[in-house]
Parts: structure tokens; sequence; C-alpha cells
């Protein structure tokens, strides 16, 4: 039977039969009957049993403590009722670790001769022993003499005893066998210590005890998190043609809980739920204030009153895949591969080889993609747990303690185009976007459309295609119906560059109120996006244009996937060849104009009126006043235009005049016939530029007259103008 090892290896763990309902003693752990594992580290487990006696205990890893007490629910489906839950106080917090020194819970012998200085001790060598108090360690750094006098130098540490006799006795530490300590407090100090170091360790289970009432058999049902590594997913995308593929979605899960699974109910949750840890088990102590300063620090004297007589007395008042091996088309078209060994060694080379493979006989079969998708079984149904999605297994799951598994949960047939992708450009704003832009690297992407029904969650995929592996990539999370891009190898073969831009402004009147002219600037920016493909076939190129803040596509082509990073547009581009192709970029900004103070009626105000008059959305009186404040606009544009004509005229004329009365002052002291009739024609053109500015002020001042007219016009238009734009 053809099927791939890590299948087998699942449907061993799915097919187990269902689970039993058992009974079990106090002493006998309450079996696991359900499992659902998130993506946030956390698990969540359910034991179910028949349970004789009053009490039941559990025993749990130190590291499960907080997360059960957080979590914890216990239900009795029988008579009986939880009237208590138990566990041992955390002794490594009541012996207060901080009143031990450091050297003592962490060192040696060493260490530990170091803590116990001053202490009286029976210290036993290879060659006695010796009794004092420790006075301390020294080292004694010299020559290995049994190498050469000039060997390195070797450190040795000795400890000093001070003995009864007064004596000081130097002894070396590594000639130590045994110390004798005659201080009980140390002793105690040391075993308190080796015990809370001893309490310390993740292994040592710890028992959990339900006290019951006074029924003697119950079913007990008890749930509760703990902490879990997170479920991995993994994919394969088994291309069939150039528009469809089949996505085979795997869970790699890990039993890390203390306790084997067998045949139990079991789900994935897709997502990530927040979680915490949060300490509840050891016992928190409160740092009080200390408010011993307050007390009195001085004694009273006693106050002296005058003796006198005594009246008659008062009464008293009363808180969790395998790839086929690639082969050449020829092989997939032969039915067997012979093994042979060519011992002429005369045997023209280049002539063998160009045989192919039609010649072998008995081939090994390679994997076929319909082999791939028949041995896959989808194991796990779908479910919606409010915002996420769940995978709830169709068979029982068995997995041991401390072993891991791979459970299949999809495979459908989807959309996946073999593409070509360019990166996004990096560029801090639209204006820059296009300065210089080409990319001459792209990579052979498959664009996936997710029609699985659930989210995807990340993780990484391989791609086949012809038999053989062509790559590997890796999906980010894709949710329902969204476009994921998984790229897989790098291409040179096209490149891709703006070779021109324009840009085109229109104006859109929003309001006209108060003198105050709204308007939305619409700018239109269009780029041609040059490809040159040396690729022999069409291929399909995915441009990422940056989805900047208040840019959008105008006429994009169809199918453009918007994300919150970028357009991607799909552009077919045929083999061997270049091809334009001119992308619209649309973007509004909104301008508010005051119309006073002489900042009057600009361009875009105007603009904007004259195309809603074009459009018909001034109606009524309104458009009436709305068309003089056009014609008023225009006619005071006309006049402005013909002021700055004459008056850079009447400069010209007046550069001239300098000009001719300097050189008719330069010829007064030639006499000559020529001097005179050039004198005289220059006094001439003297008096025709003095009669042509004569008239040009006079021209002048009936413009200005006009100007001032339209603007005192224009100023009281402006206030009875009333527009919004529906």
């Amino acid at each position: 039977m053809k099927r791939l090892f890590p299948l087998f290896l699942v449907a061993c763990a799915a097919s187990m039969g269902c689970a039993s309902t058992g009974t079990t003693s106090s002493q006998t752990e309450l079996p696991v009957s359900r499992v659902v594992m998130y993506q946030s580290g956390i698990g969540y487990v359910e034991r179910n049993a028949v349970v004789e006696d009053d009490e039941l205990v559990l025993r749990i890893r130190p590291d499960q403590i907080n997360d059960i007490l957080k979590s914890l629910t216990v239900i009795d489906r029988g008579n009986g009722r939880p009237i208590s839950i138990s566990l041992p106080v955390d002794q490594a917090t009541l012996d207060r670790l901080a009143e031990i020194p450091e050297q003592v819970r962490d060192g040696g012998i060493r260490s530990l001769l170091i803590a116990f200085r001053g202490a009286h001790v029976k210290v036993k060598t290879r060659g006695g022993s010796h009794e004092g108090r420790i006075v301390g360690l020294d080292e004694v750094k010299s020559p290995d003499l049994s190498i050469n006098i000039d060997s390195e130098q070797v450190s040795r540490e000795f400890v000093t005893l001070f003995t009864d006799s007064d004596r000081l006795d130097v002894i070396p530490l590594d000639e130590i066998k045994s110390v004798d300590l005659y201080d009980t407090s140390l002793a105690q100090g040391l075993n308190k210590s080796l015990n809370i170091s001893l309490n310390e360790g993740d292994w040592k289970q710890i028992e959990l005890r339900i006290k019951m009432d006074s029924a003697k058999k119950r079913e007990l049902a008890m749930s509760y998190l703990v902490a879990m590594p997170t479920w991995k997913p993994a994919y394969r995308l088994i291309i069939e043609d150039n528009k469809s593929g089949t996505l085979q979605g795997w869970a790699i899960i890990s039993n890390v809980t203390g306790s084997d699974w067998n045949n139990i109910s079991f789900s994935l949750v897709s997502g990530q739920p927040m979680s915490f840890t949060y300490d509840l088990y050891k016992p928190q102590f409160l740092t009080r204030p200390d408010l011993s300063g307050l007390a009195v620090s001085k004694a009273s004297a006693p106050k002296i009153t005058n003796s006198g007589y005594a009246q008659a007395a008062a009464a008293p008042k009363p808180k969790a895949p395998g790839a086929g091996a690639a082969k050449s088309e020829s092989l997939r078209s032969a039915p067997s591969y012979k093994y042979q060994v060519m011992a002429d060694m005369a045997m023209d080379e280049e002539a063998e080889l160009e045989r192919g493979y039609d010649d072998f006989e008995d081939a090994v079969p390679t994997i076929s993609s319909n082999e791939m998708i028949a041995g896959f079984s989808e194991l796990a149904s779908k479910a919606q747990i409010g915002s996420f999605d769940e995978y709830r297994l169709a068979s029982r799951l068995s997995v041991p303690d401390g072993n891991t598994a791979l459970v299949n949960l999809i495979q459908h047939k989807l959309v996946a185009r073999d593409t070509r992708l360019f990166d996004k450009p990096s560029f801090s704003g639209f204006d820059n976007f296009y300065r210089g832009w080409r990319q001459t690297k792209s990579y052979q992407t498959i664009e996936l459309k997710n029609e699985a029904g659930v989210a995807l969650d990340a993780g990484p995929i391989t791609i086949y295609r012809d038999q053989a592996v062509i790559g590997e990539g890796y999906l980010s999370r894709t949710e329902k119906d969204a476009t994921a891009y998984i790229t897989f190898a790098n291409e040179g073969r096209i490149t891709v560059s703006v070779s021109d831009t324009s840009e085109k402004s229109d104006y859109v009147l929003e309001s006209f109120r108060n003198g105050l002219c709204s308007t939305e600037e619409v700018i239109h920016r269009t780029a041609h996006f040059e490809f040159d493909s040396k690729i022999p076939n069409e291929t399909t190129a995915l441009l990422q244009i940056p989805n900047f803040r208040s840019w959008e596509a105008v006429d994009f082509p169809e199918n453009v996937v918007k994300s919150n990073e970028a357009y991607v547009v799909s552009v077919n581009v045929p083999g061997n060849s270049k091809m334009d192709v001119p992308l619209t970029m649309r973007n509004k900004v909104k301008i508010r104009s005051p119309l006073n103070n002489g900042s009057f009626y600009p361009l875009n105000c105007l603009s904007a009126v004259k195309d809603a008059l074009k459009a018909g959305d001034i109606k009524g009186e309104q458009k009436d006043k709305f068309q003089k404040y056009v014609d008023d606009s225009e006619a005071r544009s006309t006049v402005q235009d013909k002021i700055r004509e004459l008056k850079s005229r009447s400069t010209e004329i007046e550069k001239d005049q300098k000009t001719l009365t300097e050189t008719i002052s330069g010829l007064k002291d030639i006499k000559t016939s020529n001097a005179d009739s050039l004198k005289n024609q220059l006094l001439s053109r003297q008096k025709s530029n003095e009669k042509e500015l004569a008239n040009i002020a006079t021209e002048l001042y009936m413009l200005q007259v006009q100007q001032s007219e339209l603007n005192l016009s224009l100023q009281a238009l402006v206030k009875e103008l009333d527009y919004t734009r529906k």
C-alpha cells in the first residue's frame, strides 16, 4: 500500500477506539478525557472517572499549580460534592531562602567552609585528622616542579584551622576526606537548605487533594488550564495547473501535560486568545510599615498634684509530510527502471546518456499528485468558538506523555496561481515613489486564495509540482477568503521601472457660506510601469504599489488585492517582450479659503464654482448669484491682467526715457549736422513716450477704479452666497 510515512503515523494515532469511563480510587490518577490546545501557550484539559472513597488525589507538577488554581473546576455528577481542595504549602517560601547564606544553598565543600568561618569542626584527611575553628581559605600559586622550574604557575587552596592548643594548622583542600560539624544549628541550616533545593525541582510532583462528602462512589469531572507548547501548523501545496492546487494542512502537537492521552477527545483552536501567568500558590507576605519611630522614646516624669478628699464614685459605664522525489518526463512515461553496471569503459559516454531512461526496466515509481491527495484524509471538522476557528478531531486521539504527533487538518482545492512578485518599495511618501523607481529582481510566487472556510495560521509550506518539490515558503496568517503570496524562489528574468509620470488636478465645491469657500482638490497622478520580460512564456507579474495614507487606486486592472501596506496589481506580461502599464492614483485634499481682507477669489474656488454651475448642482436664486460671482471674478481677473500689462509697459517706457535723456545730454556739445538731426529724432521720441505714459496713466486710473468697484461688489456678493454639497 502506497502511503507516506507521516500519514501512517497519524492514521495510527487517530484510529484508536472510543474511551470508556473507568473507576478510580483515591490513589489512582484521574484519566484525561479531553484536550483543547491553543496557540497562546495554554491547553484546556478535562478528566473524567468514577471515583470511590471520599478523597481524590491528583499528582501535578509544581509548574502547573498556578494555572490549575486559576482555572480549576470540579463537578460531581453523582450524589456527592467536593467540599475542599488542598495543596501542601510552598515550603521554599516559608523557610525564607534569604535567611540561609547563599554559599550554603549553592556551593560545595569550598563554599561551605567559607560560609562556616569561625565554626568548630573536625577535618579528616588522608594523613590524619585536625580539629579546631575555621580561620579561612587561602590560594597559593607555585610552579609545577614535576615538569620544570620554568613551568606555568599552579594554584592550590588550603584551609586554616585554629586549634585548641593555639596552633594554626594549614590543610590542603584537595586532601580533605570529611568534615564534622560540632555546631548543631549549622547542621540544621544545611539540612534545611538541601530540603528546599529538593522541593524546588519541577520534576517533583505535588499532590492536589480533593475532599468529597460522605458519598462512597461518584462520577467526577474536572477541568483546568495548563501551560502547553503552542501547536504548529505545517502545509503542503500540490500545484495541479497554473490556476489551481490542493492545500493540505497538518497540526504538530506535543503532549507535555505529565499524563498519557488515551483515546481522548481532541480539538485545536486557531488564533491567540490572551493568556498570562499569575502566582496563586506561594504565600504572599505583605511588607508592613515600621511605626517603631512613632513610639514614645523617653519616659515621662510624674505630674505632681495637690491632695484632696475623695467624692462618691460614679457607677461604671458599661475578618501538531513527506516529499516525492523528482523524476524527468521520460521516467514518468517509462514503466520501470533497470540498474546496470557499464563494464565496457570504451563505450561512448555521451551516446549512452542520450539514450535517456527509455531503455531501462523495473523503474521505481514516483509518488504522483493523485496519490498524495488520495493518501491524505481530513480528520478534523471545523467549528466556530466566538471569533476563533476550532478543529475537532472526528476520531479519538492517543499520544503518550512526552511525545509529538501529526494530525491531518485540512485538504481543500483552491485557486493557486504561479506568479512573479516584485518587492514593495520602502518610500516615506508618494511624491518620492517614482523617482528612479526600478526593480530588477522578483520572486517566484504562488498567489493563494484561502477558500478553505477557516483562517489559515502562519506556518511553513512545501510546494509540489509534477511529482517534485519546487520550493519551500512561509504562509503568513490568512483570513477566510483572503489572498496570500508565498515566495519560494528568486527570479531575475523580468524587470520593471517607471518610464513617465503626469499629474492633473480638479476641484470640487464642498460648501460656500459666510465668505468661506471649501473645496476638495482631486489630484490624479499617472505612472507608466514598463515591464521587460526575458521569460519565454507569458508571465503573471505582481506589482506592489504602496498603500499611502490618502492615495487610492483609480484605473487599476481587475482583481487588485488591497492590504494595509500595498495594492497588489496583477499584470499578464507576454513572453520575451516589453509591456507598458499605466496606473493612476487619486488623492483628495480639503482646501478652506476665506474670501476677505483682500484675499479674494482663489482659482481653486472659482474653478470649483464653475464646475458646480455646469453640473447643475447650484439651483434657484443662488444660481444667479454664483453666476455673477463667476462673471465678476473673471472680469476682475481680466482687469488685473490689463493693469499688469500697462504697468509693465510703463516701466519699459520709463527706462527708454532715461536712456534718451542720457543720449541727448551727450550730443549737446557736438556741433555737426548729423548730431543735430539725431538729437531732433530723440527729442521727438521723448515726446511720443511722454504722450504714451500720459495715456497709460489715464487708462490705469480707469482700470483701478473698475477693479475697486469689482472688489466692493464681490465683497458684498460673497456674503450672500450659500451652498453646501449634498
